[in-house]
C-alpha cells in the first residue's frame, strides 16, 4: 500500500467536528409514549437516552475527502437488476475506498417506502464506513448502550467529556498563521493529547489551513 493511499484511509478514522455530530434517541422501552423532546427538538419516545452519530451528508463528504472516486454496491440484485434487500428489509454493500473494499448492512428499523430505501443505504454505508474506522468511537458508544439494554439495565451516563488543558484560542491562532506543513505537525504533536473535547475543533481547523498552505504554494 502506498505511503498517499495509507493517509487516506487513516484520515477516514480522525474525529469528526462536533457540528457533524447528531443526536440519534434511544427510547428506554419499546412501549415508550412519544413526547416533545427538548435535547434533539423531536417526537419520540420518551424517556430516551441520545447516541451521538453522523449522519449521511458528513460521512458522504468525508468519504469524497478521502477518495473523490469512492463507490458502493449492493451484494446482489433481485431480477429487476435493482439492490436484492433481505426478508427483514435489509441491504448488504459493498463499499470501496481507495481501492480496498470491505461490506457492510443497513435497515430502516421495519420502515417502509422510498425514504425507508434511502435510510438503509444510508445506515449500510455507515455500517460498512466504521469498518474502515469512519466514527468507529461513536459507533462504540452505541454498543455498549444496546449491550446494557440486552442485559435488561439502562446503560450508565456518560462521563463528562476532560476539558482541554492548553490555551486551545491561543492555539488555533497559531493554526491559523502557521507557514508550513512541518509547524502545523508541531503544533499538533506539542498539543493534541492537551485537548480534551476540543479536539476534533483543532484537527478541523489543522487540516483547513494544510488546504490552504497547499493551494497557495
Amino acid at each position: 500500500m502506498t505511503d498517499d493511499r495509507l493517509k487516506a484511509l487513516v484520515r477516514l478514522r480522525e474525529p469528526f467536528p462536533d457540528h457533524q455530530i447528531g443526536k440519534l434517541p434511544k427510547p428506554r422501552s419499546k412501549d415508550a409514549k412519544k413526547a416533545w423532546c427538548e435535547e434533539c427538538a423531536s417526537y419520540h419516545g420518551m424517556p430516551a437516552v441520545h447516541l451521538d452519530y453522523v449522519g449521511h451528508a458528513a460521512l458522504t463528504d468525508r468519504f469524497l475527502e478521502v477518495d473523490p472516486e469512492w463507490t458502493w454496491e449492493p451484494l446482489a440484485l433481485d431480477e429487476k437488476g435493482l439492490p436484492q434487500f433481505d426478508a427483514n428489509g435489509g441491504l448488504w454493500i459493498r463499499l470501496t475506498i481507495c481501492g480496498v473494499t470491505r461490506i457492510g448492512y443497513g435497515d430502516a428499523e421495519g420502515k417502509r417506502g422510498g425514504n425507508a430505501i434511502k435510510e438503509a443505504i444510508g445506515d449500510a454505508l455507515r455500517n460498512a464506513g466504521m469498518r474502515f474506522g469512519a466514527a468507529l468511537d461513536l459507533w462504540h458508544k452505541g454498543d455498549l448502550h444496546d449491550a446494557e439494554e440486552e442485559r435488561g439495565r439502562a446503560p450508565e451516563p456518560e462521563p463528562e467529556p476532560e476539558p482541554p488543558t492548553v490555551d486551545v484560542e491561543e492555539l488555533l491562532k497559531q493554526v491559523n498563521s502557521a507557514q508550513s506543513e512541518d509547524e502545523l505537525r508541531a503544533l499538533w504533536t506539542q498539543n493534541a493529547e492537551k485537548l480534551g473535547y476540543r479536539y476534533g475543533e483543532v484537527s478541523n481547523a489543522i487540516r483547513v489551513r494544510l488546504a490552504d498552505l497547499a493551494q497557495s504554494g
